[in-house]
């Protein structure tokens, strides 16, 4: 799928980085002309437009467009500004359209990504009988993205890789997650979903065990899946049945789906572990409200954000939150992940608050099992990107 960017925004990091995330190939446009091309056919794309694109001629080419494209619109500017000035006739043409998120000037890469996913599920309007139909096709399949270990002195090795699911759609492409997992939980098939993603990430540890390769995989689960008390029990038996130990799994939960230890799901969790799959606690933000009952959770490892590193990075208190948050965690017993690092400076930044692991970008992105290899022989103090 396609994401045309209008000039005025620059070839920004951002706008690449979601691209990349989202899995869409980047056009730029720096005049109406190009947008027409670039609008051209039947396929499926999104316009992302900067304040000094809003003009008549520019929304004259999108309705041109709409007569036979289908796409979402991103406008990064304010609506109402846009009214008060002499651009009112084009923003008021730009509110209508069925399919448009508005963004900040100063938005950032999560903002664009939101709006993005909001557009493309729009878009894609898939139904119950498509996602019954993609799991009788085998049309899901998983990719994995290596996390890295400090191990002794100052290399880091391969042990865990997260398995992410991605379905090749046979009219719209290559989706991810939460292009379709959504739609899954609304229709109650996050359950078989969730199966066939253990079961084939179980299948791929014992390929690779015959690879020479000795890794565990790590899982993400929905809230809805944490209401479900036969859940550990379902697992249980689908890791016996393919002769290997429940401790080779973590599974993931968000920190949003666990903010009190009062929840009712925290039994499913807890009763997970007991029988020796590993609990790790995902997105973790570093908030107050989170450390009030962090010793209470019955977690094996934190995922610090990438958010948290970054304001960590810029801001001397927020530094010296996490390597407390940091301490306090591996003074519990839990080791510390940190997940979204892209750059060299952040792997440097790491080695200052003690952090056990790390995955991202700047280690590999979610790649195709046999690409594994490859990271999983790699140890060195200077950590690239394989992928």
């Amino acid at each position: 799928m396609l994401i045309i960017v209008s000039e005025s925004l620059g070839r920004s990091p951002i706008v690449i980085e979601v691209a990349r995330e989202l899995s869409l190939n980047l056009s730029y446009f720096g005049s109406v002309g190009s947008l027409d091309r670039l609008l051209s056919g039947e396929s499926r794309r999104f316009v992302v437009l900067g304040e000094e694109e809003i003009n008549n001629e520019v929304v004259d080419a999108l309705v041109r467009a709409k007569r036979h494209a289908v796409f979402g619109l991103i406008v990064c500017a304010d609506p109402k500004t846009l009214r008060a000035s002499n651009r009112a006739r084009a923003a008021k043409t730009l509110a209508a359209y069925p399919n448009v998120e508005w963004l900040a000037r100063d938005h950032d890469s999560s903002m664009l990504s939101a709006a993005l996913r909001k557009c493309r599920r729009r878009m894609l309007k898939l139904g119950k009988d498509e996602l019954e139909k993609a799991l009788l096709n085998r049309e899901f399949f998983l990719r994995y993205q290596p996390k890295v270990e400090r191990s002794d002195g100052a290399e880091w090795k391969t042990h865990e890789a997260e398995a992410l699911i991605r379905w090749r759609h046979p009219e719209n492409g290559l989706l991810g997650p939460l292009e379709f997992l959504p739609e899954a939980e609304a229709f109650e098939l996050i359950g078989p979903i969730s199966e066939f993603v253990l079961f084939e990430a179980g299948t791929q540890l014992l390929r690779w065990r015959e690879q020479g390769l000795d890794l565990k995989v790590c899982i993400n689960l929905s809230s809805s899946q944490l209401n479900n008390p036969l859940l550990a029990h379902n697992y249980q038996r689908i890791v016996k049945k393919l002769g290997l130990e429940c401790a080779s799994f973590t599974f993931e939960v968000a920190e949003q789906d666990v903010a009190s230890s009062q929840a009712p799901h925290l039994l499913v969790l807890k009763e997970l572990r007991s029988m020796g799959f590993r609990i790790s606690l995902d997105d973790f933000g570093v908030a107050v409200a989170s450390l009030g009952t962090f010793e209470q959770l019955p977690f094996d490892e934190i995922k610090i954000h990438a958010s948290a590193l970054k304001r960590a990075q810029e801001n001397p208190v927020a530094l010296k939150v996490l390597a407390a948050v940091t301490g306090l965690a591996h003074n519990l017993g839990i080791s510390v992940c940190a997940e979204g690092v892209e750059d060299q400076e952040t792997f440097e930044f790491l080695k200052t608050i003690e952090c056990d692991k790390m995955q991202g970008y700047l280690i590999s992105e979610a790649v195709m099992p046999e690409i594994i290899r490859k990271v999983y022989n790699s140890s060195k103090k200077s950590i690239v990107s394989v992928a």
